[in-house]
């Protein structure tokens, strides 16, 4: 039998030790593969087929390969080392055999190189599978109107296979030199050399809360100035995350067997004194994966924030599509209604909503009570106070509920405002009127005082860049108006919305070339002005997913491993209490504590670090983007409850194996 088949059969009887490793490599493979013949697609460096963009796209895709090379390196890297560790008792039997300490580098050369071509293979195959997949949505995310071509780039094979086959027999080479050249007593012995018991250290342990309260404080009170504190910021949280894992963990599991009440109930004993020593063990490791796990987490959740947020304010600011403003209603031509309409069927868009109403307009005399600019949240802002639009309070509930949006409910003499001193990013917005109990409006040279029952930021209405106010009053009070006010003084407002209005820049554009110039018709759309923002955000977050995914698997792997590694550690002790007449469901419970203490000791950590960045975040841009950030959060929890399952079960199975 010659050492490939020994390697061969070693592989195929301890397939469980294996599976993640494969499958973290095919991952890698898989997605570095399908970047890269994106990159060397004809179609996208042809900035004629998806423009600026396209080029923007593939050079983010180049950092992107540079970044899973590196992070492959590293993993793999680790992984190998490791594994090899745990191994020394094996190869102190080889040696016994009368296996060269060369013979048993070739050994194991040829184990990682089986995995490795297994890997690639594999992953060269989902990556062809998914690549059409994969440009079909970056066509749906860009908006393109020509679709990617699926091509299969011999270059981007070539390349992939080179880069990973150099990359993991590399590591592997160098990593094998790791085997120690202790003498076979030594090696058989392994793992079972003893342990001492593991001890804190109080000041650390004082450290660990001390420096992560510093942090987390710095990060909360630093406001617009957390660009400059960043750095502190970080020394403290990642110095404390350190102590936090090598001291603190220590200290409570030590603190916890020392309670009677809790170490004397049901298998605490058990899973407390093996704890101990698994944390103390896996600082580094569990260190490693929180402080990764916090910089994809936050990462991920501030881009999907930005983009998401973003939207958000353009929708308050412009909630119809495009829309057209006619002063002297039906005194113009409008026949560019219905010029638009064709247009937008010549590009085969359909409409969600049209909306047509009158509006009429008026003047605020007085100033707000809080317009002291110099007392404001937002010193530089640059708010109109004095122009408004009126419109009925039917006609405003008609388009809020077709914009989900609260109704009100007026009776003669009321008002309600929509203020639009609406900023993107940057500074709070902030209501002008929530002070005044009443509003004065001029309408036709008539002062008209009105009782303001609410403010709202953001309307149903397009205003435009002047800002203009929005008061909805009584429809009995508008009639009056409207009746007081000449035809060539009314307005009529009309909005429309797009279905696919994401791909339908053309389109808007078209109908904004063909708007006669004439001072009555004021034409507004949100299209043109924030769709590359969007698109290239949405790029962006959808690289970064893919990015996020890699590095996830792969440090939910290293903890995999890790268990894995120390279960021919564990053997002896669960054979032992087995042989005590401990229960398959009690060693279960003890497994399952333990691995959900491993696995998700780091992800609390993880999503408290990336918590209080991001409330860093929402100061800076003077927005609470809470809400988005727990969204992508409950899909990494999914994920890390999803590994945590596969992992414990692989992990029972095999102590089921476990002879008496």
């Amino acid at each position: 039998m010659t050492l490939r088949d020994i390697a061969y059969k070693n592989i195929k009887g301890n397939f469980s030790r294996y599976v993640m490793y494969y499958l973290s490599n095919t991952l890698v493979v898989m997605v570095f593969f399908i970047f890269a013949n994106f990159i060397f697609n004809p179609a996208v460096s042809n900035v004629k087929t998806l423009g600026t963009k396209g080029v923007l796209t593939a050079n983010a895709m180049i950092v992107c390969e540079v970044l899973i090379l590196v992070f492959t390196f590293l993993f793999t890297f680790y992984s190998i080392s490791n594994f090899l560790k745990s191994r020394e008792k094996e190869f102190g039997l080889l040696s016994m055999f009368g296996l060269t300490k060369s013979e048993i580098r070739r050994y194991v050369n040829y184990e990682n190189l089986f995995v490795s071509f297994i890997s690639i293979i594999t992953g060269l195959l989902l990556g062809t599978l998914f690549s059409k997949l994969f440009f079909m949505a970056i066509t749906v995310i860009m908006v393109l109107d020509v679709e990617v071509p699926f091509l299969i780039s011999l270059k981007a094979v070539v390349i992939t296979a080179l880069s990973f086959i150099a990359l993991f027999q590399g590591i592997n080479y160098v990593a094998t030199f790791r085997i120690k050249n202790n003498n076979i007593a030594e090696l058989l012995r392994g793992a079972r050399v003893a342990q001492d018991v593991p001890k804190f250290s109080v000041p650390k342990t004082i450290m660990a809360v001390l420096f992560i309260a510093i942090g987390y404080g710095m990060a909360v009170v630093s406001g617009m100035m957390i660009i400059l504190t960043m750095f502190p910021v970080l020394f403290f949280t990642v110095t404390g995350t350190y102590f936090l894992f090598s001291q603190f963990s220590v200290f409570v599991t030590s603190k916890m067997k020392k309670n009677n009440n809790v170490f004397y109930n049901g298998t605490n004993m058990i899973t407390l004194s093996q704890i101990i020593y698994k944390l103390k063990d896996n600082a580094k490791v569990l260190f490693i994966v929180a402080i990764l796990g916090a910089i994809t987490l936050t990462a991920s959740a501030s881009v999907y924030s930005i983009q998401q947020s973003i939207k958000e304010k353009v929708q308050l600011s412009d909630p119809s599509d495009i829309s057209f403003m006619e002063t002297g209603a039906g005194l113009n031509d409008m026949s560019i209604l219905e010029k638009t309409e064709t247009i937008l069927k010549k590009y085969g868009h359909e409409l969600s909503h049209k909306s047509q109403l009158f509006m009429l307009k008026a003047k605020n005399p007085d100033k707000p009570a809080n317009y002291d600019i110099k007392k404001a949240k937002n010193p530089y802002r640059n708010p109109n106070t004095e122009d408004f639009y009126i419109m009925s309070n039917s006609d405003y509930n008609d388009l809020a509920d077709q914009f989900k949006k609260e109704k009100v409910t007026l009776t003669e003499g009321e008002v309600y405002v929509n203020s639009y001193e609406i900023i993107i990013m940057g500074a709070k917005d902030e209501k002008l009127f929530e002070d005044n109990k009443f509003l004065t409006l001029v309408i036709n040279g008539k002062p008209n005082k009105l009782k303001l029952m609410g403010e709202t930021i953001g309307g149903v209405i397009n205003v435009g860049q002047s800002k203009t106010n929005v008061a909805v009053v009584s429809n009995s009070d508008f009639k009056r108006f409207k009746d007081d006010t000449p035809k060539e003084e009314q307005l009529m407002y009309h909005g429309y919305n797009i279905k696919d209005w994401e791909k339908s820049a053309n389109a808007v554009r078209e109908i904004a070339a063909s708007v006669p110039q004439n001072k009555n018709i004021l034409f507004t759309e949100k299209i043109t002005s924030f769709i590359d923002v969007f698109q290239t955000m949405s790029l962006f977050l959808f690289i970064g997913a893919f990015v996020s995914v890699l590095f996830f698997i792969a440090t939910g792997s290293i903890i995999y491993f890790k268990m894995f590694n120390e279960i021919k550690k564990d053997r002896q002790e669960f054979i032992s209490l087995k042989k005590m007449g401990m229960t398959e469901g009690e060693m279960k419970k003890i497994v399952s504590a333990q691995s959900f203490i491993i696995f998700f000791l780091p992800f609390i950590v993880t999503f408290s670090h990336a918590t209080f960045a991001i409330i860093a975040l929402s100061n800076l841009l003077s927005n609470n983007i809470t809400v988005y950030f727990l969204t992508v959060a409950a899909i990494y929890l999914v994920f890390q409850s999803f590994y945590y399952i596969f992992a414990k079960t692989m992990y029972t199975r095999q102590i089921k194996n476990f002879e008496i």
